[in-house]
């Protein structure tokens, strides 16, 4: 990654040399800093990267809103107080691209709608367990659906949720008791 950072007294080019302006200046952002801001990315990439996936059901715009959620946490990186609570605070990021990016396109896709009829389209019928998982979870509210994939896919806490989704805590147990129960009856078939 290619980062050009300055600030009033120390400027830093390519990130791979600090250059001081003058005798008084000193940056917060280091070398070692960059580095651990790249073992970060390469830890959560993957994760970051599915849960985005399975927020949009679409893998290029996943990818595109995870390159903007860690280009967003490289910007904010000082402002991780705690570095336990990484893997929260990057999924923070990561919702909120996400609730941004579908704001927009809601706008977006009145005003297409406005201007021409869109055309009907129907899915085919899906034998397969995942795809029914899938069309499942797509019947679930965003916030519900998204407490959901964190808590029952990749294990975090609800408290930790909550932090990633900027929810209170006895919201998110709740979206994730209800997101359960409601899955449990759409996926009957499957018990």
């Amino acid at each position: 990654m290619v980062i050009a950072v300055t600030d009033k007294d120390t400027q830093i080019k390519k990130g791979t040399q600090k250059v001081p302006r003058s005798g008084f200046g000193v940056s917060r952002f280091t070398l070692s800093a960059d580095a651990g801001f790249s073992a970060l990315v390469k830890s959560h990439q993957g994760v970051i990267r599915a849960f985005l996936t399975r927020l949009t059901r679409n893998s290029a715009l996943a990818d595109d809103l995870a390159q903007e959620t860690f280009l967003q946490a490289h910007s904010r990186r000082l402002q991780l107080q705690n570095p336990k609570a990484a893997r929260a605070w990057l999924f923070q990021i990561a919702y909120n691209t996400y609730a941004s990016h579908a704001r927009k396109e809601g706008r977006r896709r009145v005003l297409r709608d406005t201007q021409m009829e869109r055309p009907q389209t129907h899915m085919a019928a899906s034998t397969g367990v995942a795809l029914d998982i899938e069309r499942a979870m797509a019947t679930l509210p965003t916030d519900m659906r998204a407490a959901v994939i964190l808590c029952l896919s990749y294990g975090m806490s609800h408290s930790e949720a909550a932090q990633a989704l900027s929810l209170p805590l006895g919201t998110v147990k709740s979206h994730v008791s209800r997101g359960r129960k409601t899955l449990q009856t759409i996926l009957v078939a499957y018990k």
